[in-house]
């Protein structure tokens, strides 16, 4: 046996629990061309028995076959008299597949010739080898045109070596010691590794996208087949650290860098690619909710994001784990209210609420990125009709934001650079290139003043900025819809998207925000009100990622690259609420 296959042993014999046989097991049906007609993950509930997968296929004679697959793993992975014999055992579920019909509407279904499999990725024990194969040859004889085999783990190594792993991951050293190595080292660091971002930047460029006639070309399958198998393995081995904060990472990076390559080829709205895409996308959803079903009871107490035995780094630690956690909570949320229409959106106010009542922290930003939390935490407040919950928030954030300045010197980093923060934290003094002279933060934070007409705050931010000389400056990309810039963009390459969902965007300039007027003289708020309604256009842009029902994929790519919002994310948001305030 070769290296490839060893690691592909490895990992089959890793899977320790039925679910996760039965999520793996439909990838290798689809690479190798079958038709699935029903799945464990997608029926649950409704018992066939015997029948955990159902496909149509080319078997190896080359004979189009009806397939019954019965999956045995976790406990059951390893036929022993006692999982053969026993209720639910093998024996039964054999018989129950052989006689109990499965019904379809596919053409021809009950005219096919039929196989029924027993797979598991364990072995049989010696002595009950004979026993089963005398069954098999028994329960054949009466019944017509039916076959039936067994899969163990030496038959499913060679077929997700030859059909999987073999025609992507592991196709040459190069990808099977990049692969060996995100595997070796998932749990080493907070962050994704340099080699999975290396080894799904291979995956794409292996070939160039060219379309196709009728059908997505085979090679393309198995391309989006193993960006499926990757998303799973990485989620089973996080299981495996008792750990899901690794998989949500991970499986981030794969998303975005996925829909890139969706946007880079304009597939956006082809749905035979959007289908495999999906497909990775949902089960990112899956494992988020997972992640959050494990948690969010014990965040929604006092101090539930705080760490114990962090030390002196919880003075930093908790806070950025706290805003962490917020972002990929609004995420979710914001996935399932696109997804689901009937979503109950109180409720996820509740939640979120919650965190940020429960964590202090969650009002105290330390990088001037903490933006994209602060604004998704106030949006969520005004869609479900909360203004006074969205106002107290933004009063607190403006609070620690002046109070930690007053107290430390310290405004949230407009580098976004954690490490200069806790350098600038344990030391007290501060880092070359920390900077606090320009804060975005406070200038989003303004406009949202300006919105809920909160006078008193803005004349004693306004005092506040003058005093320690800060310039309030918004990024703007040069690729707005009325731009006068479209000249200075650098990456000819990428349109706006492309580069939002590849790396942090830096394609734009800085638009300060004044409260003065004629240089001089103090800016009265309902002139400033009126300057920022005015501003509404100052940021235009068709976005493909909304038009095709993913708008909540840009706020994945903000975050995860250190991409400040564009203005129309809140201006569209607010315009309505400006108008009201007068």
């Amino acid at each position: 046996m070769n290296i490839k296959q060893l690691v592909v042993k490895d990992y089959l014999e890793s899977l320790t629990e039925k679910d996760e046989l039965n999520r793996i097991f439909p990838l290798l049906l689809e690479s190798m061309g079958f038709e699935i007609l029903s799945k464990p993950t997608e029926y649950l509930g409704l018992q066939e028995y015997g029948k955990d997968i159902v496909a149509v296929g080319i078997d190896e004679d080359k004979v189009k076959k009806r397939f019954y697959f019965e999956l045995k793993g976790g406990a059951d992975r390893n036929i022993t008299t006692r999982n053969f014999y026993g209720k639910d055992g093998i024996q039964e579920s054999i018989t129950e597949a052989t006689y109990t019909p499965f019904v379809s509407a596919y053409p021809k279904f009950q005219e096919l010739p039929l196989k029924v499999v027993i797979v598991h990725n364990g072995v049989i024990e010696g002595g009950l080898q004979k026993t089963f194969e005398n069954f098999l040859v028994k329960i054949s004889k009466p019944v017509d045109n039916t076959v039936f085999e067994r899969w163990d783990i030496a038959r499913l190594t060679a077929m997700f070596s030859e059909n999987l792993f073999g025609a992507y991951l592991l196709t040459d050293s190069s990808t099977t010691k990049l692969f060996n190595r995100v595997l070796v080292n998932l749990d080493t660091s907070d962050g994704v590794s340099r080699d999975f971002i290396k080894l799904i930047d291979s995956l794409f460029e292996k070939i160039e996208w060219k379309g196709y006639k009728t059908k997505i070309p085979r090679k393309w399958q198995l391309l989006f087949e193993s960006l499926k198998l990757i998303s799973f393995i990485i989620y089973t081995e996080s299981k495996e650290y008792n750990n899901l904060d690794i998989a949500k990472r991970y499986l981030t990076h794969l998303v975005l860098r996925y829909w890139y390559w969706v946007l880079k080829n304009n597939l956006e709205n082809n749905k035979k690619v959007l289908k495999h895409f999906n497909q990775v996308m949902l089960f990112f959803y899956e494992v988020l909710q997972q992640y959050f079903d494990r948690t969010l009871s014990i965040v929604q107490t006092k101090d539930g994001l705080y760490a114990e035995n962090g030390g002196m780094s919880e003075q930093v630690g908790y806070t950025q784990r706290t805003f962490d956690y917020l972002a990929y909570l609004l995420i979710l949320i914001n996935m399932e209210k696109a997804c689901f229409p009937d979503y109950d959106l109180l409720d996820a106010r509740t939640g979120v609420y919650n965190v940020v009542q429960h964590n202090s922290v969650s009002k105290r930003p330390l990088l001037d990125i903490h933006s994209l939390v602060i604004v998704n935490t106030i949006e969520l407040f005004i869609q479900t009709d909360d203004v006074d919950a969205a106002k107290a928030y933004l009063k607190s954030i403006l609070a620690t934001i002046k109070y930690r300045k007053e107290k430390s010197g310290m405004l949230p980093d407009a580098n976004n650079s954690i490490q200069n923060v806790i350098k600038y934290t344990v030391t007290g003094t501060k880092p070359v290139y920390y900077s606090d002279s320009t804060s975005p933060l406070l200038a989003v934070l303004l406009e949202y003043i300006a919105l809920f007409g909160l006078e008193e705050e803005y004349n004693q931010l306004r005092i506040f900025v003058k005093k320690h000389d800060i310039t309030l400056g918004l990024f703007i990309p040069h690729h707005s819809k009325n731009s006068v810039s479209e000249n200075l963009i650098e990456d000819k390459e990428n349109d706006l998207e492309e580069q939002l969902f590849s790396k942090p965007l830096r394609d734009g300039y800085q638009v300060d925000t004044r409260l003065t007027k004629n240089l001089i003289d103090e800016l009265p708020f309902e002139e400033f009100k009126e300057k920022i309604k005015k501003r509404k256009d100052e940021f235009i842009y068709e976005y493909r990622t909304d038009k095709a029902g993913y708008a909540f994929l840009k706020d994945l790519a903000h975050f995860y690259f250190h991409t400040p919002y564009f203005p129309d994310k809140w201006r569209n948001v607010t315009d309505g609420l400006l108008k009201s305030q007068g």
